[in-house]
């Protein structure tokens, strides 16, 4: 999982530079909340490495079986849902 690595390796990096503007009791505050976002992070790389993914795809293949109306409701809400945060504004 080359991608969770990269994405982890870039959390860091990015919190390391925020962490570079702060001083004084702002950094020490900032050291705290980036320590949890660290770990919080890990936790979630940890999870992600160690489900096992077909058995997601059964379960998510047997609710489609079993709720196809609902299946479809669900996947158009989502799309229309991507469409509005994706879309190109003509005044951009």
């Amino acid at each position: 999982m080359a991608e969770t690595s990269d994405a982890a390796r870039m959390v860091d990096e990015k919190i390391d530079a925020a962490r570079e503007g702060f001083g004084g009791r702002a950094k020490e505050k900032f050291d705290e909340v980036a320590e949890g976002v660290k770990a919080r992070a890990g936790a979630l790389r940890d999870k992600i490495r160690d489900t096992e993914w077909d058995e997601v795809t059964d379960k998510v293949t047997d609710y489609v079986k079993q709720n196809p109306g609902k299946s479809v409701a669900i996947a158009l809400g989502v799309g229309f849902a991507l469409g509005l945060l994706l879309r190109r504004r003509g005044d951009d």
